[in-house]
């Protein structure tokens, strides 16, 4: 389409005419919003993204002809600010949808994508070099700079400011400008990093502090070094802890009885409270004191209020970092340089514990800082990253949901500071919502990390995507709750009920759910690594593509449970009870189900392999196409089972029952079979080479074109067998087998005296071998 484009000078008849225009902006943007919404939802990155191009580049959309005349309604608008916003909407939408489902390859190659789009050729069509102009300008401004932040931990690794990105991402949610979209995924990502550094934290403190990791500790999330352990030591030791939050409280108790003036000198008091004297506290001490004295000075015989307050605290929180929003106040520069920084950062703690609401600004005042630095060498601003450092640290003991003890460990030290003494330990704070109701309620994507919900009512609540990692949930009530996403990790959910819940994608690894109610339950593609699930209840559930790696499911109930394809590797099942599973295409490799009730259950090309299956009852079950090399079968009752085409090469399946088993074409290589129960069983052409068949009964098996070759057979015993010739018989005889000769008739062939019940349709006569 061809478009027509307004020239600059072209007045406006009238204020409709602004209006239609404004109408057909908001509409032709709706268009394009709504088209890449449908798109990245419905198809894969690979396929987005060429459309993406084709548009803003080319201004073509095969698959909808409105979305490109869209396009082109912006250019004939010729506002190129709406134009802009269409184009940062349009890539946040899909930004925010690959970043929900990890695609962070598909986030740069867009940002990748549109760097690419600034040397585009101009063409002989007005419009399309209008839109590549439009683009150009697009990736030189701060819009695309934005976008950038995004993929800084990925594609960009010459500065040193990406190692800061949350204090870059956050301003951008806080910005009631920018896109919905962009906001929320600014909130996501910049909520997502600090639990990381406050996680890495405590990992690195813990074990680094640890002789047990000493030699390999976690990866230091600062640039402070071994300095780090030393520096969390001396703030939380008896010696150098100081109750800030209690001189903050008592702060405020007493501000609310003084006029502002008066306040202002306690305040100054307050600040200056227990901070080592020297000459940068001096120039401090004049400086705050000279801001002030003038600061809204109106207000000097009036009572202090909590607003009066809060805007004290957002001022002096400038005075100390940055004035203008852009440059290093003299006050910044002056504590940092002529001093050391913890000084500084203990200054804004104080601010922070007298008013929390002024955080976000005091981050955004990080943030400017930043920007003001990043230009910077790393080495020429070292000192600036040893600030932010020590500022992370301090603020995470003091402002976050997290607790740092340090523990005497070593005998005859008297002094505490005697650092190398102690140890550090670390614990996550929760808020306290023991038998709290919250039925039904709303609280997806909550900060519940470490909460105390025991005995909580939270039946049919919308947990989705929560985190109650190290939560307290024993007894809790969450039936039917929707817990989609969730981290459970590490969560204490001991006799919780969750009948019915939707897990489906949650992470339960290392939780304890014993004695858990899961009783159709949803946990499709969950995480449950190392989970203690001993005697929970998870029959009837869905447990497909879910990892259970390392768990214990001891005397577990999943009678009725499908588990199709999940990880069950190296898991404890024994004496489980899995009648009736549906473990296809499972991974159960040296997972113990010794004594476990496996009756009916169907594990069709699932993975045995080293498994111990000792004394387990496996009567009537699926196994075809399975793998059981090496696993352990001895004693276990497999009357029924169905083993066709089942690979179990030096399995032990000493004094099993395999009457009336299907073993047809399974490898059977190496097997011990001594003293076990073949009566009947179907063995055509199985491989039984090298096999040990001795005291083994063999009586009725069909054995038609079985390989013996090499087989074990003293005190075996062969009777009515079909498939093996009067020749065959009488070389077993000769090694030792007790062999009944028989002649052999079409009936012989095929000796299944007692069919399989209806209810086994996979054993019906039809489905056997002649």
């Amino acid at each position: 389409m061809e478009g027509r484009i307004i020239p600059d000078n072209q007045p406006f008849d009238s204020l409709a005419d602004v209006e239609s225009q404004q109408q057909r902006i908001q509409q032709a943007q709706e268009v394009i919003y709504q088209f890449l919404l449908d798109r990245v939802e419905s198809s894969p990155p690979e396929t987005v993204l060429p459309e993406f191009k084709q548009l803003f580049f080319f201004g073509e959309c095969q698959p909808n002809p409105d979305v490109a005349r869209s396009i082109y309604e912006l250019l004939e608008q010729k506002d190129e600010q709406e134009f802009r916003n269409t184009l940062k909407r349009s890539c946040y939408i899909l930004i925010n949808n690959w970043s929900a489902s990890r695609r962070s390859d598909s986030i740069e190659e867009l940002i990748l994508t549109l760097a690419d789009a600034n040397p585009l050729k101009s063409t002989v069509s007005p419009n399309l070099n209008l839109l590549r102009t439009w683009i150009a300008n697009f990736i030189e401004s701060p819009d695309y700079q934005e976008l950038k932040v995004f993929t800084l931990s990925h594609t960009e690794r010459r500065g040193w400011s990406h190692r800061y990105a949350y204090y870059l991402i956050l301003p951008q949610y806080l910005d009631s400008q920018n896109p919905v979209e962009q906001r929320e995924l600014a909130k996501k990502t910049a909520k997502r990093l600090k639990e990381k550094f406050k996680f890495e934290l405590a990992m690195y403190t813990v074990h680094c502090d640890s002789p047990t990791f000493r030699k390999k500790p976690p990866a230091n999330p600062t640039r402070l070094g071994n300095g780090i352990i030393r520096l969390l030591k001396q703030l939380i030791s008896r010696k150098f802890l100081h109750n800030y939050s209690h001189a903050a409280d008592l702060f405020v108790q007493q501000s609310k009885t003084l006029n502002y003036w008066d306040c202002k000198q306690k305040f100054l008091e307050y600040l200056l409270f227990s901070t080592s004297p020297q000459q940068s506290i001096d120039f401090f001490k004049r400086t705050l004191t000279e801001k002030l004295e003038t600061l809204y000075e109106s207000y000097h015989e009036e009572t202090t209020t909590m607003d009066l307050l809060l805007r004290t605290c957002r001022r002096t929180l400038e005075f100390l970092t940055t004035e203008n929003g852009q440059e290093p106040s003299p006050l910044f520069i002056a504590l940092t340089s002529q001093g050391s920084p913890l000084t500084i950062v203990i200054l804004l703690l104080k601010v922070i514990l007298l008013c929390n609401y002024v955080r976000t600004h005091l981050d955004n005042c990080i943030a400017s800082l930043i920007r003001y630095y990043e230009g910077y060498p790393e080495a020429e601003c070292r000192w600036f990253i040893n600030f932010l450092d020590i500022f992370n640290v301090v603020f995470a003991i003091y402002t976050e949901n997290m607790q740092f003890d340090v523990v005497k460990i070593k005998e005859g030290e008297s002094e505490v500071s005697e650092l190398g003494a102690y140890r550090i330990f670390c614990q996550l704070k929760g808020a306290d919502l023991r038998g709290s109701d919250l039925k039904g309620a709303d609280i997806r994507s909550s900060d519940l990390s470490a909460a105390d919900l025991r005995e909580a009512n939270l039946s049919s609540a919308d947990l989705s995507e929560a985190n109650l990692s190290l939560a307290k949930l024993s007894s809790a009530n969450l039936s039917s709750a929707i817990l989609m996403g969730a981290d459970l990790t590490a969560t204490d959910l001991n006799n919780a009920n969750l009948n019915g819940a939707n897990l489906n994608q949650a992470n339960l690894s290392r939780s304890n759910l014993q004695k858990v109610n899961l009783r159709r339950a949803t946990l499709v593609g969950a995480k449950l690594r190392h989970t203690n699930l001993q005697h929970a209840n998870l029959s009837h559930g869905n447990l497909n593509q879910a990892i259970l790696c390392g768990s214990n499911l001891k005397s577990a109930d999943l009678r009725q449970t499908s588990l199709q394809e999940g990880d069950l590797s190296e898991v404890d099942l024994s004496e489980a009870n899995l009648s009736q599973a549906n473990l296809t295409g499972a991974n159960l490799q040296r997972s113990q189900l010794d004594r476990a009730n496996l009756k009916g259950v169907i594990l069709e090309q699932a993975n045995l392999s080293g498994a111990s299956l000792i004394r387990a009852d496996l009567s009537q079950a699926n196994l075809n196409n399975a793998q059981l090399n090496q696993a352990m079968l001895r004693g276990a009752n497999l009357k029924e089972v169905r083993l066709r085409h089942a690979i179990l090469t030096h399995a032990n399946l000493e004094g099993a029952n395999l009457s009336h088993a299907d073993f047809s074409r399974a490898d059977l290589s190496h097997v011990n079979l001594r003293g076990a129960d073949l009566s009947h069983t179907f063995l055509r052409h199985v491989n039984l080479s090298n096999a040990d068949l001795r005291q083994a009964n063999l009586t009725g098996a069909n054995l038609f074109n079985a390989n013996l070759s090499g087989v074990k057979v003293e005190g075996a015993i062969f009777k009515q067998n079909a498939g093996l010739s009067q020749a065959q018989q009488g070389e077993l005889e000769q090694l030792g087998a007790t062999v009944e000769f028989s002649k052999l008739t079409p009936r012989d062939r095929n000796p299944w005296k007692n069919p399989l019940p209806p209810h086994s349709p996979s054993l019906l006569p039809h489905q056997f071998e002649n």
